[in-house]
Parts: C-alpha cells; sequence; structure tokens
C-alpha cells in the first residue's frame, strides 16, 4: 500500500514537472521580448520619472526571470543533484524570489539564520521548491500587512540532532478541523487551489529523511517547521 502511494506521489511530481517546464519555456519568449523592449526604450531621450519607471520594471522582469529559471532547473533534477549543501543559501535565493511580492502585499520578511549549521543532503532546486511553497501559504494566510519570520537553527530531540527550518506568519491560523486535513492530497480551501502544495513538499521531503510539522492557533498565525538530518547522505528509499 505505501509502495502504491509512492508511485502515485511519484508520478504526481513528474506531471507537475512537465507542465511547470512547459509555462516556464512559454513565459521566457515574452519575458524576452519584454526586457529588449525596455532596453531600447531607456536608452531614448525620456524623462527622469519614466526611467525609475522603466529601471522599477527590469527588476520584475529579472524576478521572473529567475523564478523562470529556478523552474526549469526543477524540472529537469535528477539525484545527481543531490548532495550536502547549505540550507541557508536555498532561503536566501526564496526570499529574493518572494520580495516583490512582499513588498506589494507589504508584508515583512523577516530571517534569522543560524550561521555555521552542517550541510544537509538534498536537492536545492526540490527543497527551494518547500520552501517557496511555505512562503506562499504564509503569505495567503496574512493576504496583506503583516510579518513572515524565517528562522533555521540546530534542534536535538530524544538525542538526534537535526537542522531545522521553520517559517511563521502572524496570519488568522488554522482551525482544528483543517489541521487534519492540510497534507491530505487534493485538499485545499482556496478557490483556486489545486491542493499539492503541502502534500507534494512533504513527498520531496520524504525523499531526504526530512519531517514536516506545524501549529497553529486561530487568530494567533502559525507555524511549520522541517527537521532535517545532517546524519543523513543518500536519498531514502
Amino acid at each position: 500500500m505505501m509502495m502504491m502511494h509512492n508511485e502515485i506521489q511519484d508520478n504526481k511530481l513528474q506531471i507537475l514537472g512537465k507542465l511547470a517546464a512547459s509555462l516556464a519555456h512559454e513565459i521566457r519568449n515574452p519575458l524576452s521580448a519584454i526586457k529588449l523592449n525596455l532596453d531600447f526604450v531607456s536608452m531614448s531621450d525620456i524623462s527622469d520619472e519614466v526611467k525609475e519607471s522603466i529601471t522599477a520594471c527590469m527588476e520584475a522582469a529579472k524576478r521572473i526571470q529567475t523564478i523562470v529559471e529556478t523552474t526549469l532547473d526543477f524540472s529537469r533534477s535528477t539525484l545527481s543533484d543531490c548532495y550536502p549543501q547549505s540550507l541557508n543559501e536555498v532561503i536566501g535565493l526564496a526570499v529574493e524570489i518572494m520580495s516583490a511580492r512582499a513588498k506589494i502585499l507589504n508584508i515583512e520578511i523577516l530571517t534569522v539564520l543560524e550561521q555555521g549549521l552542517p550541510t544537509v543532503y538534498f536537492n536545492k532546486n526540490k527543497i527551494l521548491q518547500v520552501v517557496l511553497n511555505l512562503m506562499t501559504n504564509a503569505f495567503e494566510a496574512i493576504e496583506k500587512n503583516g510579518t513572515v519570520s524565517i528562522k533555521t537553527y540546530r534542534e536535538t530531540l530524544e538525542g538526534n540532532n537535526f537542522v531545522t527550518l521553520e517559517v511563521q506568519d502572524t496570519g488568522g491560523g488554522i482551525s482544528d478541523e483543517n489541521k487534519e486535513m492540510i497534507f491530505n492530497d487534493f485538499y485545499t480551501n482556496k478557490k483556486e487551489g489545486t491542493g499539492l502544495g503541502l502534500s507534494v513538499c512533504r513527498s520531496i521531503l520524504d525523499e531526504f529523511g526530512a519531517t514536516i510539522g506545524f501549529d497553529s492557533r486561530l487568530g494567533e498565525g502559525s507555524r511549520f517547521y522541517v527537521r532535517f538530518n545532517p546524519n543523513i547522505n543518500g536519498v531514502i528509499e
């Protein structure tokens, strides 16, 4: 039964990977045209105010390009891309990608990343996808005007050492009814949601022997935590 579930999850990830690659390719061409035209306009005789607007558009286009390239990398990921690496570096990239959206929503991103953490065995692009998903969920829980705190630290539980990632928001929290279902396949309480976010996150983390959990209270926000075992040097079968 567990083997069948894993096969279903693997197939689901493969389908999502192909879809992501297709969408990224479709976005790449018009994005290149936008950047070329912005470059052309910026060289024209225009006012300083217009130049500032063009610069802002160029920065936004660069962020989109980063997201597109990250998506393509994710779709091409293989086992050979798995090796011990820095969790903090992945978080830094995720924060960079999400910073523009945070500014629009007036959400402050606070990071407290412990330095000198042990490296962790994972696929960078897959773990980036997990971090981006957790941040996206936190943003949507807040909607506007709030704080998302991201922490990394060493943790010892029952004699086992972990490198822990924590994403906490100041949103409305999760009801007791929803707490029991948020990791279920296709569960969502969003009108346009697919219900694949946290389910896929857990599947990805299972590959690397990591675990995900959360605590939440209505009206006070939620805290999601991911625990990586730095002693694992290979993908978990």
